[in-house]
């Protein structure tokens, strides 16, 4: 939705690499006639006689990207703002629709926002670097908090954080620190986070939600190359709403991208021995905001949240499903004569108890409770929701048991095999579609099923 026509002359920013931490709101001030985004855009084109410089300018009817968000404009008046902000214009001109500038530009800040992994505490106001009554417009009519309203890209980004949950089940094996041994190296340190040991491979989930700002991938074991964090190798980092963050290292695989939103559980990858490493573990490190320097100690959040690092969580959390380390025995298909026998409902009541769906015995009877169970069943795979178990709902299940399978014989080893497509599932059919160049929607339609083998 932004448009480029940018500058190619760099006299009018800084000569430094932007890290893009906040967003900056401004207003042109220019009532003129015709003192439009793509007016705008040509006074920076054609080299501004003033000593200033913005990325984006936005009217009515378009955003003009002028700069790219990693250059440094002069548009703050504080060098901080400068070097670390995206400057986004809202055109004025008396000529203008200004509701609709307004709601264009907050679209903008919006993808911005998605974009660079920002909570809405980055979006400011021109007046937050140096008290100048800047957008004028916008604070005179009392409009800002709308307008960032607006910029939120996901409602559940001004959800506060409220509960917590393990990344990982393992133990600790190195506590944060502010003067330790590196067991790697030998050499005193500080230890930025809090090491959870457990097996490589082991699924590891985001403890809090909140967007990926950050993914490293294609380390290796010693790796010694610095990343967004000293030599943790492949990462995740997340951001939450309240602009607090937590970097996952150390990853052996990555199963997101930046930009994305994450909820609270999903599984973000597994735990690897990549970067620095003495053996397999996640490097877990809470921080402030995403100023690197802002990391604090990851056992205040614990204790916080009454969870012990390492004990429960994990991707066990992910979906209500119990361990199928025995699967389920396939009930019967459903009889011609209409209605299941009281060995089919065990068996349907047995495979209902192996998704976490079911809490009753295992009584042939079907009644409230298995219909209850059913129906979560359906609802959850599309079908119509009438609590019996029929030839098309045995139809599905043969179908997610089998493409579970293929998920296990293509390397998801810890792909439960329970005829629930889950969240579990979703995530490693994404994972397994993106490796095949489909579309990593998690959808397991005829194209993705053929490539699974089935």
């Amino acid at each position: 939705m932004i448009r480029n026509q940018l500058v190619t002359s760099v006299e009018q920013i800084y000569e430094g690499v932007n890290p893009c931490t906040s967003i900056t709101v401004h207003e042109t001030d220019n009532p003129r006639i015709g003192a439009n985004a793509q007016a705008h855009a040509n006074l920076q084109s054609g080299g501004n006689v003033r000593q200033a410089s913005w990325h984006i300018q936005v009217d009515e009817d378009e955003a003009i990207r002028s700069y790219p968000d990693a250059a440094q404009c002069w548009h703050a008046g504080t060098r901080e703002g400068c070097e670390t902000s995206i400057a986004v214009e809202i055109c004025v001109n008396a000529d203008g629709d200004y509701d609709k500038a307004f709601t264009r530009a907050a679209a903008v800040v919006a993808e911005l926002r998605t974009e660079h992994g920002l909570p809405r505490s980055a979006v400011v106001q021109h007046e937050h670097w140096t008290g100048k009554n800047c957008p004028s417009r916008m604070r005179l009519t009392g409009r800002w908090a709308e307008f960032v309203n607006l910029t939120d890209p996901n409602p559940k980004e001004s959800t506060p954080m409220s509960t917590m949950v393990n990344p990982v089940p393992g133990w600790v094996s190195s506590e944060w620190s502010k003067n330790r041994r590196n067991p790697a190296t030998g050499v005193l340190t500080s230890h930025a986070g809090l090491d959870i040991a457990a097996k490589k491979g082991t699924l590891v989930v985001a403890a809090f939600a909140g967007r990926v700002f950050t993914v490293r991938t294609g380390s290796y074991r010693g790796d010694p190359r610095h990343g967004y964090g000293p030599k943790t190798g492949n990462h995740v980092g997340i951001q939450n709403s309240d602009g607090a963050v937590q970097y996952y290292g150390h990853l052996n695989t990555t199963g997101c991208k930046v930009g994305q939103w994450i909820e609270q559980g999903e599984i973000i990858g597994t735990v690897g021995d990549t970067g620095m490493v003495t053996g397999a573990h996640l490097h877990f490190e809470t921080w402030s905001n995403k100023n690197l320097n802002s990391h604090f100690n990851p056992r205040i959040l614990f204790n916080k949240y009454g969870i012990s690092p390492g004990v429960g969580g994990g991707a066990g959390a992910v979906k209500p499903a119990g361990s199928v380390s025995s699967p389920a025995k396939k009930p019967s298909k459903h009889p011609a004569s209409g209605g299941n026998s009281k060995a089919d409902n065990k068996a349907i009541q047995k495979a209902l108890k192996e998704m976490g769906l079911y809490k009753g015995r295992l009584d042939g009877r079907d009644e409230a409770m298995q219909k209850a169970a059913v129906k979560a069943f359906q609802e959850a795979h599309g079908l119509v929701p009438d609590g019996h178990w029929g030839g098309k709902t045995q139809t599905v299940f043969d179908l997610n048991k089998r493409i579970q399978t293929a998920l296990r014989k293509h390397g998801y080893t810890k792909q439960t095999v329970d005829g629930y497509i889950g969240k579990q599932t979703t995530f490693n059919l994404k994972h397994f579609q993106r490796h095949h160049g489909l579309v990593p929607d998690g959808d397991p339609g005829p194209i993705t099923r053929k490539y699974l083998g089935i």
